[in-house]
């Protein structure tokens, strides 16, 4: 979910105040732009197949919606399929299909992405699309009335799954009184309140050129690219954009709670307050929870000494000024959590105040290189990868995340684990089983800021 809002002031500055058209360059496969009405544009041109990905990020999530209305960057999501500037929907889902590619969606706390992936020959059919859904949207009442139902069926998919339960209740306690307190996914009583006048005032005031990241990569003529964009959004006006809520974040109170489960086990997790992408910890903290994590560790040997049938640790929602950690531990329906919950505070306890092992700390720091290596090994990878970055974490590139996960010590990841394992309360959640005869639904509590994804157009 977002899987964040946190581009720096700086960065902002940097990019609006270059020239239109001016390029700077992280290596030669790397070409940047800002237009006349602030669209920046990164160009990543990598021959690794004939294809090419356009992902285009609005910086406006869940973090934006009115209040009362907390899927209401989602429901517009939704929207711009249904009818941009001279193109219905059916024209959409028609082009899409005739290019033979894939396109789809995604939601975050604070940005909203559109992607499609296509032959290289075929870019300029996806630029006109694109950038026909950035001059203006239908968002007619009609065609919402028609979306509200697939949407509302994303909400209560979502809602069967334990696991999001539970993040909920989390995200209520971890973040109250901020905007990270709701999900941008939504709620049926919101969606059923909301109209397709109020989803073009929200389009208006956040789908703005001065407001989106553009990212192109694949098998691409950057100059000829570039030419094009300039072509088919420079005309494009831009727009004042609203300002940003503040997230004033509250200590933590500590509390534990039990939610009904479908699931044939029992799932404990205790949940911590983490850094977030904007802080200096972000990189360490990462480091810290595949520490934790690791099989070679404390938490899992848990699983092979027969008290758990899962145990580990992972990092989970991620947001600009915070994210949630959480020790987890799957065992038997019946069982009692209690034990196992004292069990892992008192190793993860352990290994705060006494340190962490340094070889641990780096097979971590390699397995995270790794990972970001691997996101190069495909045209829509790289094409994310360069998003979350630029977009999410307000990054002038990905490397960036790599070299901070290089220059991480031993010392940064045990002081990070005093202070936000040691320094500050946590949550006690547990799902316990509860049979109800209905179909279970999972979702991973550890995946890094899910997106809420549309799906595929037929």
């Amino acid at each position: 979910m977002l899987f964040r809002l946190g581009l720096s002031a700086i960065f902002f500055a940097a990019w609006l105040s270059a020239p239109a058209g001016a390029q700077s360059q992280t290596d030669a496969n790397v070409t940047r732009a800002t237009l006349d009405n602030g669209l920046r544009v990164v160009i990543v041109r990598d021959p690794l197949a004939p294809v090419v990905t356009v992902e285009n990020n609005y910086l406006v999530g869940g973090n934006e919606t009115p209040k009362g209305f907390p899927g209401m960057a989602h429901a517009q999501e939704h929207m711009a399929f249904r009818g941009c500037s001279g193109l219905s929907a059916d024209q959409i889902a028609a082009i899409y299909a005739q290019l033979g590619g894939y396109m789809d969606a995604d939601t975050q706390q604070n940005i909203t992405q559109y992607y499609v992936t296509v032959p290289a020959q075929d870019l300029d059919v996806a630029l006109r699309v694109d950038a026909a859904c950035m001059a203006n949207v239908d968002d007619s009442q009609q065609q919402w009335l028609q979306e509200r139902g697939a949407i509302e069926q994303e909400v209560a998919r979502d809602l069967s799954s334990p696991q999001y339960k539970l993040l909920m209740r989390l995200n209520k306690e971890l973040f109250a009184g901020t905007p990270y307190e709701d999900d941008p996914l939504g709620t049926k009583d919101s969606f059923d309140q909301t109209t397709g006048e109020m989803l073009k005032e929200f389009y208006g005031k956040w789908y703005a050129p001065n407001n989106s990241i553009l990212v192109v990569a694949g098998d691409v003529d950057p100059p000829a690219v570039l030419a094009k964009i300039k072509q088919y959004y420079g005309s494009i006006p831009r727009r004042d954009v609203p300002g940003r809520p503040e997230v004033n974040l509250k200590p933590v109170a500590s509390d534990s709670f039990v939610i009904d489960s479908n699931l044939p086990y029992l799932l404990t997790a205790i949940a911590y307050r983490f850094p977030g992408t904007d802080s200096p910890d972000y990189a360490a903290a990462r480091v810290l929870a595949d520490v934790l994590l690791s099989q070679r560790g404390n938490l899992y040997a848990l699983v092979p000494a027969g008290k758990a049938l899962f145990a580990g640790f992972q990092l989970g929602e991620t947001y600009p000024k915070a994210s949630v950690a959480f020790a987890l531990a799957a065992l038997p329906a019946g069982a009692s959590a209690d034990g196992i919950v004292a069990e892992m505070k008192k190793i993860v306890a352990d290994y705060a105040t006494n340190g962490v092992p340094a070889d641990l700390v780096d097979a971590a720091k390699k397995g995270e290189v790794a990972g970001a290596e691997f996101s190069r090994n495909s045209i829509p990878g790289l094409a994310s990868w360069w998003s979350q970055a630029l977009a999410a974490e307000g990054k002038q590139s990905p490397e960036e995340d790599v070299a901070a996960i290089k220059a991480v010590t031993l010392d940064d990841v045990n002081r990070v684990a005093k202070k936000y394992l040691l320094g500050q309360n946590s949550i006690t959640a547990t799902l316990k089983p509860t049979p109800s005869g209905e179909p279970v639904q999972s979702r991973d509590l550890g995946a890094r800021s899910q997106p809420h994804r549309r799906p595929p157009s037929p």
